[in-house]
């Protein structure tokens, strides 16, 4: 779509035009500007490293690599011209490539970023206040990767891949199209989110959950292993805490018929494994009790209601007299915890709050993972 100029006597399009054309140059020139301004094609976004390629035997080097409010990494690649090239392939290398970077090592990044500007401050605090974190710990840090893809033009097989790994796989990667035109001997940007389209997210997210939904279909479409998938429930969002978990011996789950029934499906001798989302599977354990509403939930061992101890959140405490919303526990003896930020095998995640699980090569690998045998035969 063409960009116009109004004046009070005509209404004429702008002639397009093209950055090399003037002389705009992709590092030197888009790549600085973007940098001092990169809300122009990521809002909330903080630039915390330039040309970054810290990795043996490659050449090839990150244009920008920023940090979001949601301590997600944003790899973003520049392309002066009209087709982008297979810049899509490339942004995925790096992004599989940053994506075990923590805190300390972006703070590095983020620091040496500033002693080039010649700024004096600590990269380190600053970070943290971009992140409204107090310390390092307060979230996990680059659970996932973020790539934006900028150029001044898409070709249709670019934008093709991007929706079909956006939808089918999940992967947050946007398209922003920069396309210049003259105005006298001025160049006016034109910049649009291309993909996914803002107007058609909602409608990408439920193509997105459609196809989890059929691999999902699939993937439980096996014969139960014995062993249960059982949801933490402990993201940015949630009321409810692992730690919790951990030390008193219990999972839960509520806030409607939907989630308390999953939880009602595991009975005393059922043996799960504990995922978080964002960090991976942290717990391998076995049920010891039905589930009950988590105000007349007991300890196990000493028998001391669980309302009445220490904990670092309550969930769902304004429904704790509702037993069709709060919390239904089940007691847990746990045989391996780990901390979140040591959580395992992420692409072995299941869908909904409690599950069987139909592979037997997740159970395995799992099992493998926390060194732990079961202490009895799994139940089906």
């Amino acid at each position: 779509m063409a960009v116009f100029q109004l004046t009070k006597s005509s209404i004429e399009p702008l002639p397009e035009t093209s950055f090399i054309r003037h002389g705009i140059r992709e590092r030197t020139d888009l790549q600085r500007l973007l940098k001092a301004n990169v809300s122009v094609v990521a809002p909330k976004v903080l630039i915390i490293a330039e040309e970054f390629g810290e990795w043996e035997d490659s050449k090839r080097r990150i244009d920008l690599l920023g940090v979001d409010r949601d301590a997600k990494l944003v790899v973003i690649e520049l392309k002066r011209d009209d087709e982008g090239g297979h810049m899509e392939l490339q942004a995925i290398r790096y992004a599989a490539m940053v994506s075990t970077m923590g805190f300390d090592h972006a703070a590095r990044l983020y620091q040496s970023l500033l002693d080039k500007r010649s700024e004096q401050a600590d990269a380190r605090q600053k970070l943290l206040e971009f992140l409204e974190w107090d310390q390092p710990g307060d979230g996990v840090f680059a659970q996932e990767v973020r790539i934006v893809l900028v150029a001044a033009d898409f070709s249709k097989e670019l934008t093709t891949s991007a929706l079909w790994l956006c939808n089918e796989y999940e992967l947050d990667i946007r398209c922003v199209r920069m396309k210049p035109y003259a105005l006298d001997s001025q160049v006016i940007v034109d910049v649009q989110q291309i993909v996914p389209l803002p107007e058609a997210e909602a409608y990408q997210v439920r193509l997105r959950e459609q196809a989890i939904a059929r691999r999902e279909s699939i993937r439980q479409s096996g014969a139960p292993t014995g062993y249960w998938f059982v949801n933490v429930g402990d993201d940015a969002n949630s009321d409810r805490s692992w730690d919790d978990r951990k030390r008193y011996g219990f999972m839960s789950a509520g806030g409607g018929p939907e989630w308390i029934d999953a939880m009602r499906k595991l009975k005393p001798g059922d043996q799960f494994f504990a995922y978080a989302v964002g960090a991976g599977y942290v717990g391998y354990g076995s049920v010891t009790t039905e589930a009950v509403p988590f105000a007349e939930f007991r300890l196990p061992g000493n028998g001391k209601k669980l309302v009445e101890m220490e904990l670092t959140v309550r969930p769902h405490a304004e429904n704790l007299k509702d037993p069709t919303r709060c919390d239904w526990c089940v007691a847990v003896k746990w045989f391996k915890t780990l901390d979140r930020d040591k959580g395992m095998l992420r692409h072995h995640a299941h869908r909904g709050t409690v599950c069987q699980i139909r592979r037997k090569n997740v159970v395995d690998d799992l099992l493998q993972s926390f060194g732990t045998e079961p202490s009895s035969r799994a139940t089906s």
